[in-house]
């Protein structure tokens, strides 16, 4: 269709001659008799006025059988993905963490009835962010999604489908609908699915960088939230601090690109904060009468012909999930870095939070220390490229004196990636976990690989 719009122009000189051709004939005319009386000749038409009415009625025309194939289009279109892959636990039978029984190496936590240490999500093998195995930790009853227990295998990690329902030229709806099988036991099903977005975006400006949002949303705090799927993250595992920063949220969210891209503005009032749903932080229904305030400022320079840096300045802050009024605050702050280039990726992401808890109302505290990720993707090859990350957690979760979990985590992952079309990709991943700070190091490697199917 490109071409057609441009056709009027491409025939802007054929037009020009054949009207001079033909109207040069018709003023001409005809050899008169010699004895015959000469006639004055006719006036001739104005060319100009001829070669508009020609080029809008072809422009006309055009419209029309362009309307015609916007018409027969189908507004509703699907994406998604199934996501297959294989992992293999490596120590500690596929859990994060292990008791500090007796508070031996910990003894300022013996006011503490359990004392933990580790990373309870640091066994990830997919990008749903599942650990091989949650253990079996006293006192508490979890959802175990996958309960390996320490045992290697294949595992249909998720299937994905995205419809999109395009209302008018500036209203689009929009979905994500999550499938898991897992293992059942006792006659019950173990499959489940949940519905990560639900949200219609209305397009402010014709450009379409002016945007807001409603229902339920992707977050704007920092970066990682844009890769959370199989299909658009470079790597498998999402890094140590997305469980803060990946979540979902119900409300509602402005966006914009300003001064030729160079400004990148984002704000979102919604009911929960933006920790995943799985995690102790995350309540999509409200309790209490106040709201979650997020934004995400960043300035985007280009640089060369081809890449960008990006900055970003990250905030969060509103009633503790779960908490039945506004009393105590969770709160957020984050830094992000990007440079993005032809083939590769360079992402720094480092945060902090707070939030005092409520054990009566079973609502988690949280002092969550300098933490972060520096990641590096590369496509060396059409078919063949790698990533590196590096990041640690410092985090101390508490549920009054009930429980405290212990988390100076520090994460090395090397993965591979192989393209073998455009909608198949098959990744691997080895993630090597560190305890540091105290914590004696013991044995919860990972090694998990993906085989994603995109469509």
């Amino acid at each position: 269709m490109t071409a057609n719009r441009h056709l009027p122009l491409s025939l802007l000189p054929l037009l020009l001659l054949l009207p001079a051709a033909s109207l040069a004939q018709e003023a001409a005319p005809p050899p008169a008799a010699p004895d015959a009386p000469t006639e004055e000749p006719e006036p001739e038409p104005d060319r100009i006025d001829l070669l508009e009415e020609r080029i809008a009625a072809l422009n006309e025309r055009l419209e029309q059988s362009e309307e015609r194939r916007r018409q027969g289009e189908s507004r509703l279109s699907w994406d998604g993905y199934i996501d297959f892959g294989f992992f293999a636990p490596i120590g500690n039978r596929g859990a994060g963490w292990v008791q500090d029984y007796g508070n031996m190496q910990f003894p300022a936590y013996r006011n503490y009835s359990w004392t933990f240490l580790g990373d309870i999500l640091a066994t990830t093998v997919n990008t749903r962010g599942e650990v091989a195995d949650l253990g079996d930790a006293p006192g508490i009853t979890r959802f175990d999604s996958i309960n390996s227990d320490g045992g290697a295998g294949f595992l249909v990690n998720e299937i994905n489908l995205r419809p999109k329902y395009v209302v008018s030229e500036n209203t689009i709806v929009r979905a994500s609908l999550n499938f898991a099988p897992r293992s059942g036991e006792n006659f019950a099903l173990g499959d489940f699915f949940d519905a990560d977005l639900a949200e219609v975006e209305y397009l402010v400006t014709r450009d379409g960088k002016t945007s807001i949002f409603a229902g339920k949303i992707l977050p704007v705090f920092g970066i990682e939230y844009k890769e959370r799927k199989s299909d658009q993250r470079f790597a498998i595992t999402p890094s140590l601090i997305a469980r803060y920063t990946t979540g979902s949220q119900l409300g509602l969210k402005f966006r914009s690109r300003l001064l030729d891209d160079w400004l990148i503005l984002a704000a979102a009032v919604t009911n929960n904060s933006s920790s995943i749903e799985s995690f102790h932080f995350y309540s999509e229904v409200d309790k209490n009468f106040g709201k979650t305030l997020n934004g995400r400022g960043a300035i985007s320079i280009p640089v060369g012909r081809h890449d960008r840096l990006e900055i970003g300045l990250s905030g969060e802050w509103g009633p503790q999930d779960r908490a039945t009024n506004n009393a105590g605050k969770i709160w957020f702050a984050g830094v992000d870095l990007q440079f993005l280039g032809t083939g590769y990726a360079l992402k720094i992401q480092g945060m902090r939070g707070h939030a005092p808890g409520r054990p009566e109302e079973g609502v988690w505290g949280l002092d969550l220390r300098p933490s972060g990720y520096v990641e590096l993707d590369w496509q060396i090859f059409a078919q063949l490229g790698f990533s590196l990350r590096a990041e640690l957690r410092d985090a101390i979760v508490t549920l009054g004196s009930e429980r405290v979990y212990l988390t100076k985590e520090a994460r090395y992952t090397g993965g591979l990636r192989v393209v073998m079309d455009p909608h198949v990709a098959l990744k691997a991943e080895y993630l090597h976990n560190d305890e540091y700070g105290g914590i004696q190091d013991f044995s919860n490697d990972i090694f998990t690989s993906s085989l994603v199917l995109a469509f």
